[in-house]
């Protein structure tokens, strides 16, 4: 079997099957990756988040160690459609229902992103398999033991953006990143050798600061972190720089001249309920005021479940705070009055003194 007509012909059924790029990188541990990594970690930046630990980095930044049968690295990129066109500006709502944002991945089509990566990479294993009947394979969507970014750049799938997201040729950063080891050998793609060059426009679109230094991010002040991963008050100094995001972030994207040329085209604006899922835009009344059988009828098989019904509340009050719409204060104090989760109890009653009352 000629190997490099193999790699060539997998590349090209990954695209035929959506993806909007992929690759292949060798096995050999990822030790730059792994010391930024570790720098992270000993720096605290990555606090709350108590499953990325040191020992977590020397797994992930070497996946084939726990799989001797692996040969080579397929890294897969997903296009994730933004929420809107460059220069839109976002709904604002109806009085007393100010529309907040959550981040355009969170509303992929199809459900939570996590089942859909994992569907379409089976799918190319198994077309993988009837070409090399005896192939192991094993996939990574995310929240497996790899590293996403390294891989893809290892594998030329993109380059890592000075706000630390892989920006491929085809969709930008609007990517969603998988890995597949598989046990036969292919040869390697190339690298890519591009750059953000002089352009450092995602560093100050990012209003709490996130972004340290070009690829550093400081996941403690990122407003993806604050509004999915943070548990409990978000603290008081960062709540007025979040604007109404709900869930998740895309400033640093929605900044990026690349992504401004080559981004998919946006989701459609399907309204502000979320009675059948995440919206980019959501009602933010509806989210502080649902109960937990709505939230998990509305958010069960989304990456929106990720924050829990509380942290959605949460969010909600802290960007109804920060919309600045008096109409919605009736709303904020029956959450402050009755909400059976204190922290959203607390977000509530700062968002109803920052609106004054």
């Amino acid at each position: 079997m000629d190997r490099l007509e193999l790699r060539d012909d997998l590349l090209a059924e990954a695209r035929r099957r959506g993806f909007a790029a992929a690759g292949v990188a060798g096995v050999r541990p990822f030790r730059r990756a792994r010391e930024r990594g570790l720098r992270a970690v000993a720096e605290g930046r990555m606090d709350g988040m108590p499953w990325y630990t040191a020992r977590r980095v020397e797994g992930i930044t070497d996946p084939a160690r726990p799989h001797p049968w692996a040969r080579s690295l397929l890294s897969l990129a997903w296009p994730c459609p933004p929420a809107m066109r460059p220069d839109d500006r976002p709904p604002s709502g109806d009085a007393g229902r100010p529309r907040g944002r959550i981040s355009s991945y969170a509303c992929l089509p199809g459900g939570d992103y996590h089942d859909v990566l994992a569907q379409a990479c089976d799918d190319l294993a198994a077309w993988l398999r009837s070409r090399v009947p005896e192939l192991r394979s094993k996939r990574f969507v995310d929240h497996g033991w790899a590293m996403d970014r390294a891989v893809a750049e290892r594998a030329g799938v993109g380059f890592a953006g000075k706000h630390a997201s892989i920006i491929t040729r085809t969709a930008g950063s609007y990517v969603l990143l998988a890995e597949m080891l598989l046990s036969v050998s292919l040869p390697p793609t190339p690298p890519s050798r591009r750059t953000c060059g002089q352009c450092s426009a995602c560093l100050p679109a990012c209003p709490t600061g996130a972004i340290r230094e070009p690829g550093v991010i400081d996941a403690r002040r990122c407003i993806s972190y604050l509004t999915i991963e943070h548990r409990g008050p978000i603290p008081l100094e960062l709540r007025p720089l979040m604007g109404t995001w709900a869930f998740g972030c895309d400033l640093c994207q929605e900044a990026c001249p690349i992504n401004r040329r080559l981004a998919p085209q946006p989701l459609p604006d399907t309204g502000a309920s979320t009675a059948r899922g995440p919206v980019p835009f959501p009602d933010l009344v509806e989210c502080l005021q649902l109960d937990d059988d709505a939230f998990r009828q509305r958010f069960r098989h989304t990456a929106v479940w990720r924050a829990g019904r509380a942290g959605l509340a949460r969010n909600a009050a802290v960007a109804l705070g920060n919309a600045g719409d008096r109409a919605a204060l009736p709303a904020l104090r029956a959450a402050r009055d009755g909400d059976p989760d204190p922290a959203v109890r607390e977000a509530a009653g700062w968002a109803m003194a920052r609106l004054g009352a």
